[in-house]
């Protein structure tokens, strides 16, 4: 009988991002080994690709993720209802050839762990996100804690940087698997070292360096910032809001600029751009938070530094052009080693 694996997800709100691509790639590694892949998800992105690629989708609307006070109300009230209506079914006959469940939000985990950890030889709590204040003050807190304790459940991080908030809050030690590269790309930035155009890809928010770039536009008003995010909205003459970019678009982007920049004011689990940078030969400066400094030689495969310090280290790199050009080379590389099947084999071992 053919093993199954199933990837549940009810997200407070969803976009296409490095998360969803990393379990759109991990369930196709799975089936290209035989596996049966399934989905359970309230998410529109998840279900859209998963559809799209002929996997098994099971579409739940159980709840909203309790992330703020009204949505935590809510899915207290609710978390009986959630917890028969899901049982009844996804009942154990369901998950009667279950290998391995992937829970990617703290709802499920909170709700469906226990219940899974009985029908699934292994319940993986995949932690992609960034540990806020609300998972200190998550009234269920107590809960996981003990959940996570049972002999079947592993806690699964991207970075080292996430180890040490894991334990704060589960009390138990997370695997770490880092990201990696996926397809390779067809077109590299093959330009001689400039710093006309700086590039940032993601969330334009706070917690992500927002303020730090409308800061550096100001600094240096004959650099060009091009600002790939959803939505658009006019900041100086020099910061130019792309929307989200995918496909050719995106490719263009990659190519136009000289750095990509990630200012990151609070932890980055991993930033998953850095790599998609590497692969296309893109010199990145990133901030102290982003998880995916522990994996690369600083100022010789990354520039790392504070975000207070963005502005002394982009003057440097005006004042020696050259090493942009020894960064990139170095990190194509070392990017081009951190191949996605040695990370999925690595995911596939934790279900043996």
């Amino acid at each position: 009988m053919i093993k199954t694996i199933t990837f549940i997800r009810f997200p407070f709100k969803s976009r296409m991002g490095g998360e969803e691509l990393h379990t759109i790639k991990l369930a196709e590694y799975f089936r290209s080994k035989g596996f049966k892949v399934r989905l359970i998800s309230s998410c529109p992105v998840l279900i859209k690709e998963f559809k799209k690629l002929e996997f098994e989708v099971f579409e739940f609307f159980p709840f909203k993720a309790p992330v703020t006070k009204v949505s935590m109300l809510t899915f207290i009230l609710k978390y009986p209802w959630n917890l028969f209506t899901f049982s009844r079914r996804f009942n154990a006959d369901f998950f009667k050839h279950e290998l391995g469940t992937f829970l990617l939000n703290i709802g499920e985990k909170i709700i469906f762990s226990k219940y899974l950890s009985k029908n699934s030889k292994k319940v993986i709590f995949m932690e992609h996100a960034t540990i806020g204040n609300f998972m200190y003050k998550n009234p269920f807190l107590r809960k996981l804690k003990k959940i996570v304790r049972l002999k079947n459940i592993a806690i699964v991080s991207v970075s080292k940087i996430m180890k040490k908030e894991l334990k704060k809050v589960y009390h138990q030690e997370p695997i770490i698997i880092p990201n990696a590269t996926y397809d390779s790309p067809k077109s590299f930035n093959e330009r001689s070292s400039n710093l006309r155009k700086i590039g940032y890809l993601g969330r334009f928010t706070k917690d992500k360096g927002s303020e730090v770039i409308l800061n550096l536009a100001k600094k240096f008003t004959n650099i060009e910032f091009l600002v790939s995010t959803e939505g658009s909205k006019t900041y100086s003459r020099n910061i130019k809001c792309l929307g989200y970019l995918k496909g050719e678009k995106l490719e263009k982007f990659w190519k136009e600029i000289d750095i990509l920049i990630l200012p990151s004011l609070k932890i980055d689990p991993f930033g998953l751009v850095v790599l998609e940078a590497m692969q296309r030969k893109v010199p990145v400066i990133i901030s102290d938070k982003v998880g995916a400094k522990d994996y690369f030689k600083k100022d010789k495969e990354i520039l790392i530094s504070s975000p207070s310090e963005f502005e002394s280290v982009i003057k440097k790199i005006q004042q020696k052009l050259s090493v942009l050009q020894t960064i990139k080379i170095n990190a194509f590389k070392k990017v081009n080693q951190m191949t996605s099947d040695k990370m999925h084999q690595k995911y596939l071992d934790l279900l043996k």
